[in-house]
């Protein structure tokens, strides 16, 4: 198997660099392709892209309100 295709595998199961879509946010994300299909807890840059992952330890443990920001804003990855 070539180095290109390699690489590819490593970025489609890394959500880190890939896109999402609130801006200057936490999201939460699941993927059958990385973490086992368990939940992870993640920052959505300006430019709508991942960075900032956290694994969580199961499909529900993850929750994010008001954007994980301010004063009402909270997030969780268990």
């Amino acid at each position: 198997m070539s180095a290109a295709v390699l690489a590819g595998i490593v970025t489609a199961q890394d959500p880190t660099g890939g896109s999402c879509n609130q801006p200057g946010q936490y999201e939460c994300g699941r993927s059958a392709s990385y973490n086992g299909n368990n939940a992870y807890l993640y920052f959505c840059l300006s430019d709508n892209f991942v960075t900032e992952v956290k694994n969580c330890n199961c499909p529900q443990c993850c929750y994010v309100v008001g954007g994980g920001l301010g004063p009402n804003g909270s997030k969780s990855c268990t």
